[in-house]
């Protein structure tokens, strides 16, 4: 207990350096103390009454063990499990996809945030990763409510009811894990009634998309326009934005962004940045994303973090270094850009991703050119492309950039050469070392290694 201004403070937990009047909240909000109303006892409150357990000028005992080299924070008050590792939020930004439909059910009425964390797996993804994406909503969305309790009119497709997800995603929380909603993905492509709304400023789809965040608790939306149309991505894009904004709480707005979004076509010839650059092997949806933030000054700005796809482009006329850093340069130093992997085999089959360049010992492991005809005879490789991003002197890069997984549940098999391909528990832990994140035991057992 201590005592300052006549208010009486219990500590949540062994505190030392924090003011309580200005660093309390109620049991279960992450503040170290707790209010216990006004002094009734004698009016002196020094010193203060019973000056033990704490707070004590040394931490006697000391947190044990210490924080070594744990840049993480413990789970919130009432998560205990010590498997319950919480992320680092401070380290660059690495995200990971979750797909909704693999989750298993579970029933969280009536369980603490212990019980969820052992019911959920969704509530167990490991803390290797800041951001876990929920795959998928559709565009053309809506929304009933807590009161009905279903996904009905989301195209959302966890087995858990959401007043289940949200239990898991309070313990995500707990743990320091944001959780983003995917909106769209390769086979939700009804863009057309949210474009619009977008462009008008307000309408039932952008509310609703609001109205979810408020309720189930996610910490923003994602953008996965994967059709091709410049005004239809556009009046997505604000529709989104807006939808956020609204929500409030400081949630963000993320993009999956096209392989080849950002490179230089006949289309953005006139981009200072495509000076001498050469115009992309690349058609199709090719350069969308520099013609999206071209077309409008507030498109620059939408984004809170870029996650690359920079996978599924094969090797032989594709390089995701090339491509992170053209992105990088495409928006301003506020906006996170990650760049992306996947594990093999890739949706279009021939690129084989290693973790080490040294490892590189095969066909498809070797990127040859990139959009431009380049030659680059370069590893395709985890350690290659996060030195890329950690390295980087470009003046707009953000200390938070960092990486991508599509996604967490899809494990890899297999080798290259003598050496294995990477799988989400090679790459997380070649990520945990160099992007300054927490290396959680539980990314290398099943089911996420």
């Amino acid at each position: 207990m201590a005592s300052k201004a006549s208010i009486n403070y219990k500590a949540n937990w062994w505190t030392q350096g924090n003011d309580p009047a200005t660093s309390s909240g109620p049991t279960g909000s992450g503040q170290p103390w707790t209010s216990q109303g006004a002094c009734t006892t004698s009016p002196s409150p020094s010193p203060s009454p019973s000056p033990s357990p704490s707070p004590s000028p040394s931490p006697s005992p000391s947190p044990s063990p210490s924080p070594s080299p744990a840049p993480s924070p413990a789970p919130a008050p009432g998560l205990s499990d010590p498997a319950a590792k919480s992320a680092n939020q401070n380290g660059r930004a690495y995200t990971v996809y979750y797909p909704s439909w693999s989750d298993n059910w579970f029933d969280a009425s009536g369980k603490t945030l212990n019980q969820v964390f052992q019911a959920s797996n969704f509530a167990r993804i490991p803390a290797n990763y800041t951001h876990v994406v929920a795959a998928f909503a559709q565009p053309n969305f809506s929304w009933g409510g807590m009161a009905a309790n279903n996904w009905s009119g989301t195209g959302i497709n966890f087995n858990g009811r959401p007043s289940d997800i949200k239990a898991a995603i309070d313990v995500l929380h707990a743990r320091n894990i944001k959780v983003i909603l995917a909106v769209g993905g390769a086979t939700y492509n009804s863009w057309s009634t949210l474009s619009a709304e977008g462009h008008a400023g307000s309408g039932p789809t952008i509310t609703a998309l609001a109205n979810i965040m408020k309720d189930v608790g996610f910490d923003g939306l994602d953008v996965d326009y994967e059709i091709e149309g410049l005004d239809g991505y556009a009046g997505a894009v604000k529709a989104m934005r807006k939808a956020v904004d609204l929500a409030g709480g400081g949630r963000i707005l993320t993009v999956a962004a096209w392989s080849t979004g950002a490179d230089c076509t006949g289309a953005t010839a006139n981009d200072p940045q495509c000076a001498g650059v050469g115009v992309s092997y690349w058609g199709g949806k090719a350069g969308l994303e520099r013609q999206l933030v071209n077309s409008d000054p507030a498109m620059k700005t939408a984004f809170n973090l870029v996650n690359i796809m920079s996978y599924d482009a094969r090797f032989e006329h594709y390089d995701g270094v090339t491509a992170w850093k053209q992105y990088r340069q495409l928006f301003p130093s506020s906006t996170i850009v990650s760049i992306g992997f996947e594990t093999a085999p890739e949706g279009w089959a021939g690129g084989q991703l290693v973790v080490n360049n040294a490892d590189a010992q095969c066909t498809g492991s070797v990127i040859l050119q990139n959009s431009y005809g380049a030659n680059i005879n370069q590893p395709y490789s985890v350690e290659r492309y996060l030195n890329a991003v950690t390295t980087s002197t470009l003046a707009n890069r953000n200390p938070r950039d960092g990486a991508m997984l599509w996604q967490a549940l899809k494990t890899a098999s297999g080798s290259c050469g003598s050496a294995p391909l990477a799988s989400p528990g090679s790459i997380g832990k070649k990520a945990a070392g160099l992007l300054n994140l927490v290396d959680d035991p539980a990314l290398q057992n099943a089911p996420w290694k």
